[in-house]
């Protein structure tokens, strides 16, 4: 019945779509394709755009009722694929798929770089002292918990312990190496002022790439004992294998190293460069919002085209897996998911 009524919702819009640049409306599917980088570039700057966040109540109820009418086959005529598109973004930026509930909007995937932009700018300001430099490594970890946990799958139950020890872990890596590079830069007798307050502010990468890699370890550790599901070229489960899952370890952790780098590399290299500017060394109370909208700039062009990069289905050749595994396909590849590209980016699941 419900195949026949979104039948009838497809036939009812087929009509308003005729002129529209807009794909064929899917409900629960990514609008671009996944397959190229194009593709993915454009979706997930659908799901990092900060609009959403001033979506009022009633549009968001708009918006439901509307996907909840294509789904029932009841959708009026009229409605364009655009439409149908934006509600589903609408919906996707605000609620939770599986609860169902709104997301605290400074932990949406639509907030992430609105609310994590001055985080940036304070891991990057110079001259810190071991206080300021703990307390923005503290900060940027808290955040990346609760967007975590807020933007979790919630299909199944998983203890709070879990998430307690990954944020624990991240928060004591990135504390201790960021306070450890800090002190060994400070103590370098052989560098210049100049120099060592440039190699200052490259601190924050390493210390974030290492409590990513420590995150990821501590929160999916589990996979590695009881693998992961890899599927055939026709979408079927073939098993689990733990070998997929040391790989897909192993891609999300170097994923993670790469992902934070033009954050936090990038406004170190062109502050260096604007600070010797006649403009800059006249009025140095620009520096900080000069500083702001370069870190913006930054996080906002850098964050989508870094997680465009690779594509979240990873393909393995049935041979490097386990026997089972190789003997239950006679596909030659498999294609296994290899998690999350970054901690509060995860792909839509399709709706039941």
């Amino acid at each position: 019945m419900a195949d026949t009524a979104t039948t009838a919702s497809v036939a009812a819009a087929s009509a308003a779509n005729a002129s529209s640049d807009a794909p064929p409306f899917q409900l629960g599917k990514p609008r671009f394709q996944q397959t190229s980088f194009y593709g993915r570039f454009r979706h997930f700057l659908d799901i990092i755009d900060p609009r959403t966040l001033f979506v009022t109540e009633r549009r968001l109820r708009e918006a439901v009722q509307l996907l909840e009418d294509y789904k029932h086959g009841t959708l009026r005529p009229g409605v364009t694929n655009e439409q149908l598109w934006s509600a589903q973004k609408i919906k996707q930026a605000i609620l939770h798929p599986d609860t169902n509930e709104k997301i605290f909007m400074p932990f949406r995937m639509s907030g992430y770089i609105p609310f994590g932009t001055p985080i940036v700018v304070g891991l990057l300001l110079p001259n810190q002292t071991l206080a300021s430099t703990v307390f923005w490594q503290w900060l940027n970890q808290s955040h990346n918990a609760c967007v975590n946990y807020a933007n979790r799958n919630a299909t199944k139950p998983s203890p709070v312990s879990k998430f307690i020890q990954g944020y624990l872990g991240a928060v004591i890596s990135a504390v201790s190496i960021a306070v450890g590079l800090n002190v060994l830069v400070q103590k370098a007798n052989k560098f210049t002022p100049a120099t060592r307050l440039l190699i200052q502010r490259f601190v924050p990468f390493p210390a974030v790439a290492s409590a990513n890699i420590c995150n990821v370890v501590l929160m999916r550790y589990g996979e590695l004992e009881e693998g992961i599901d890899v599927l055939d070229s026709d979408g079927n489960l073939v098993g689990s294998s733990k070998i997929a899952a040391r790989h897909a370890l192993l891609e999300t952790a170097l994923t993670r190293v790469v992902l934070p780098m033009p954050i936090l590399v990038l406004p170190p290299i062109v502050m260096s460069m604007l600070e010797k500017t006649s403009l800059l060394q006249a009025r140095p109370r620009l520096l900080l919002p000069v500083q702001s909208l370069v870190c913006l700039a930054a996080f906002g062009l850098a964050l989508p085209l870094a997680i465009s990069l690779f594509p979240q289905m990873s393909e393995i050749e049935t041979s490097q897996l386990e026997p089972e595994i190789a003997q239950a396909t006679s596909s030659r590849t498999v294609v296994y998911n290899k998690g999350l590209k970054v901690s509060c980016l995860r792909t839509p699941r399709p709706a039941p």
